[in-house]
């Protein structure tokens, strides 16, 4: 497996931010692990290490005008690799906001610009649509989505209908793969055989 995905499985280890438990997720869904990724930039090694894997995944995608990261946990990842390639970044949120100048979208890019959506995970997608709708409102070219990690386990109907093609650095079962190699000094054997009896 992929040098750079056993790296950032030791990071999600080492910092915790991988976490075993009774979650609730944002979709509804129980969960007996969660993946709290709004960690990483308290990380500054970890962090730098991740904004490579996005460049990585962002240089792949042909055209590249934009990218817009979803609020509040895309907004991060957007920015930094949108500053670090010379990229603009811009936010979209999930819902207009109901003071201020009210925007469902804030920056400032050409119309017509073929816009990356940026975040952190995705389980089910429907999250992401409204984002992907209010761009596309907006004159905007959305066709890619980046995420860091896929848990989603399942087809991702929602995203396939808009035409919405998923680029994701790791899948979740590929992390918990990684996670039965790797030594104690990450995992300890007690969450080995948590994650054997979960998969």
């Amino acid at each position: 497996m992929d040098v750079k995905k056993r790296e950032l499985t030791e990071h999600l280890l080492k910092n915790k931010i991988l976490k075993y438990g009774d979650f609730t997720l944002k979709s509804g869904k129980k969960s007996w692990f969660y993946v709290d990724l709004r960690l990483i930039s308290s990380y500054p090694e970890t962090f730098e290490f991740v904004i490579d894997c996005y460049i990585d995944m962002i240089k792949k995608i042909h055209g590249v005008d934009a990218l817009a990261g979803v609020a509040v946990a895309g907004i991060p990842f957007s920015a930094v690799a949108g500053y670090k390639l010379g990229i603009p970044s811009i936010i979209v949120r999930p819902q207009m906001k109901e003071h201020g100048l009210k925007k469902i979208i804030e920056g400032s890019i050409p119309s017509a610009s073929r816009v990356v959506l940026i975040d952190d995970l995705i389980t089910t997608g429907s999250s992401k649509i409204p984002g992907i709708l209010a761009l596309r409102d907006n004159g905007f070219v959305v066709d890619n989505m980046i995420v860091l990690i896929d848990r989603s386990q399942s087809k991702l109907e929602e995203l396939e209908n808009l035409n919405i093609k998923l680029h994701s650095f790791i899948t979740i079962n590929e992390i918990f793969k990684l996670c039965l190699e790797i030594d104690e000094e990450y995992i300890s054997e007690q969450d080995k055989k948590l994650i054997e009896n979960n998969l």
